[in-house]
């Protein structure tokens, strides 16, 4: 067995009781687990880690020489760890292993143990060891484009450590909530946070036109009348954004009549195409705008994106190679950007399977 392997496994033990809660892991979480075991000091947790790379590798001869034991010797403590759940884990083949339906079901926990393992090894030892995925919050904007971009090229420089998951958050808080509850790894918001124990770097920005249809843009003398007078649409997705907006139209003394919300654009933009409302978009030079008029109110209106995490997680490699990408100039992508072949390598798919 490697250091690595005796770290985790030390780690995982000594501080179950702190990692349990934080994995999201509760009292179901080890349902298969009934038959022989009446308390978790009754698991072996170095099976239950073999047990966890052999599900990830399903191959007996490339988990036993990753963990540095005999074939033999790996295939034993399995056996001990079905005994020990009352289960059979893998169905046992010539050539591979693959799980049962229970081994299914307790793999997905042990991902989330062993990922919480991984990381609190990582804050204490200063080692970058990865072996987790990252989850990233992505607020709900007007303009997801510049975010999901970054996110993607983050993906090239944490592949060698993990893979990396998206999600859809609905405001501001909520992703600062969901920062401070360990829901996401790090997140990207148009809103700079005021919470102590985050911190944030801006990634990049947007600009914010206004539009409507073409025919009825020309139908008036002033752009700020038409703002005023006809229905002004909101997006019901993100107050943020629309309180940036409303002191952008204040600021040019224009406050409409009427007001709008939905939560799907293609409404909003089919009144819009109508003479129906004016709406505010994202600047997209791909963007044909047919049948709409694009224009601006004063100023141009730009909206930065930020990158937030917290400071306590900065001994993680997640965060670290994060802000090595920030750090980075963004108008570049990474070396390896269109690279089909990074993933195979870090992926470490055996040579047999390749053409």
């Amino acid at each position: 067995m490697n250091n690595r392997d005796i770290l985790v496994i030390s780690a995982i033990s000594k501080t179950l009781s702190s990692v349990i809660p934080n994995s999201g892991v509760d009292n179901d979480t080890i349902s298969c687990l009934t038959v022989s075991m009446q308390n978790l000091k009754d698991l072996n947790w170095n099976h239950l880690y073999y047990f966890h790379e052999m599900a990830r590798n399903q191959s007996m001869k490339k988990t036993a020489q990753f963990l540095g034991l005999a074939p033999s010797t790996l295939s034993e403590q399995l056996k001990k760890l079905e005994n020990t759940v009352g289960h059979r884990l893998f169905v046992r083949r010539s050539r591979s292993m693959t799980l049962t339906a229970e081994g299914e079901e307790l793999f997905e926990h042990t991902k989330n143990i062993f990922a919480e393992g991984f990381k609190l090894l990582e804050k204490f030892s200063q080692k970058q060891l990865g072996g987790y995925p990252v989850n990233v919050g992505i607020e709900e904007t007007i303009s997801s484009d510049l975010a999901v971009e970054f996110t993607s090229q983050y993906w090239d420089f944490f592949a060698p450590y993990g893979t990396v998951n998206t999600m859809r958050i609905v405001g501001h808080e909520f992703l600062l909530d969901s920062l401070s509850n360990d829901h996401c790894d790090w997140g990207i918001s148009i809103t700079r946070p005021k919470r102590k124990g985050l911190s944030f770097e801006e990634i990049g920005g947007f600009k914010v036109k206004f539009c409507c249809s073409s025919e009825l843009f020309e139908m008036f003398k002033n752009p700020k009348d038409l703002l005023i007078n006809i229905p002004f649409a909101e997006t019901s997705q993100d107050e943020s954004m629309n309180r940036t907006i409303r002191k952008h139209l204040r600021k040019n003394k224009i406050i409409p009549k009427e007001t709008i919300s939905s939560d799907h654009p293609s409404y909003t933009r089919n009144l819009c195409e109508r003479g129906r409302c004016v709406m505010f978009v994202p600047e997209n030079p791909l963007d044909q705008y047919e049948g709409l008029k694009i224009f601006d109110i004063g100023e141009p209106l730009e909206i930065k994106l930020y990158a937030i995490w917290k400071r306590s997680d900065e001994g993680l490699v997640s965060i670290k190679k994060l802000r090595q990408l920030i750090n980075s100039k963004l108008s570049q992508l990474p070396e390896r950007y269109e690279d089909v072949e990074l993933q195979i390598e870090v992926s470490d798919v055996s040579d047999e399977l390749l053409t």
